[in-house]
């Protein structure tokens, strides 16, 4: 129970890597809202855990006002903040001539506007000594096919998390990041493909992994725990990339 007695807040917890870390802390004993874009407050998605311990809210990251409810929800359900884990994020990839303004505004506006803004309204909840991990991607560091404005705003989360840590050290608060490889969650079906050219598309991703596999959810969500629970206090500023080996590959 590493996180018995501690409040955590999940956006994009609604499925993948967001929903296998709502799993983990509600059995390491935190109290944990989950947020995101779908209602899942009927599933049976956590059948067999604390309920009790259990919050939802619906909302739109990439709207302002959206963020200002979700954190008054969050000062009305726990007055105050432990974790935050942001996570909510979106993935779209085009080459740069076919980059359209829509498309560029939703990912500057999910990625990096949402999270901005998030951190920006839950900053007088956090408790002394909270922490605070972002996602980002592995892919910030390499060069991929059609990923200039995605991996765009996830170096600018890159980017956040170090000026943050700078900014609330003297709060006790901890700003990390966790950024994932290639995972294998909805997210890859939210590209558009489905059956035959989904499972090419795995096994594309999967040629370039050293560990000849998909990162699973909850080995990123046991990465998180780590940057959530006591023992990693002095993580602030740093990044732990998840990616089986990709990052090495040359």
């Amino acid at each position: 129970m590493r996180l018995k007695n501690k409040t955590a807040l999940i956006t994009g917890g609604t499925s993948g890597i967001g929903l296998a870390t709502a799993k983990l802390f509600l059995a390491e004993g935190a109290k944990v809202i989950v947020a995101g874009q779908r209602d899942i407050k009927d599933s049976a998605a956590f059948d067999g855990y604390a309920k009790e311990n259990l919050f939802f809210f619906q909302y739109d990251t990439a709207q302002v006002a959206a963020v200002e409810r979700l954190a008054e929800f969050v000062k009305e359900k726990f007055q105050t903040l432990d974790i935050a884990f942001i996570n909510a994020g979106v993935a779209k990839f085009a080459a740069l001539e076919a980059v359209s303004e829509d498309l560029f505004d939703e990912l500057i506006q999910v990625n990096f506007k949402g999270a901005f803004f998030t951190l920006q309204k839950l900053s007088p909840l956090f408790s002394e000594q909270a922490s605070v991990i972002l996602t980002s991607s592995s892919g910030i560091h390499k060069a991929h096919w059609g990923s200039s404005v995605y991996s765009a705003s996830k170096a600018a989360i890159r980017s956040l998390a170090i000026t943050l840590s700078a900014e609330w050290i003297s709060r006790g608060i901890r700003v990390n990041v966790i950024s994932p490889g290639s995972t294998d969650t909805v997210l890859l079906e939210k590209l558009g493909v489905t059956g035959q050219q989904l499972q090419e598309m795995k096994d594309s991703l999967i040629n370039n992994i050293p560990t000849g596999r998909l990162i699973r959810p909850e080995e990123i969500a046991n990465a998180v725990l780590y940057l959530a629970a006591d023992g990693s206090e002095s993580q602030t500023g740093t990044e732990i990339i998840v990616d089986g080996g990709a990052f090495l590959k040359v």
